[in-house]
């Protein structure tokens, strides 16, 4: 069980022994990740990939100044 809310960090401990399952505290499991890639010296890659698409040209009804204003 993967506990999502940091309200519920303290929780853990108590669902773990009442369910007898393991309960991973999300909080704690994404802080020691950046830590790990911080370690690592990892950083968010520069290639691109994820960037904005090129912006297109606005047609039909939206195109012009922007906002159809409701006049006829």
């Amino acid at each position: 069980m993967v506990l999502g809310c940091a309200g519920m960090a303290d929780l853990t401990r108590q669902l773990t022994a009442k369910f007898g399952l393991p309960v991973i505290d999300g909080v704690a499991a994404a802080v020691k990740m950046v830590e790990g890639l911080v370690a690592q010296g990892l950083k968010t890659s520069k290639a691109g990939g994820y960037s904005l698409p090129p912006g297109k040209d606005y047609v039909g009804e939206f195109s012009g100044d922007g906002l159809d204003q409701g006049e006829s």
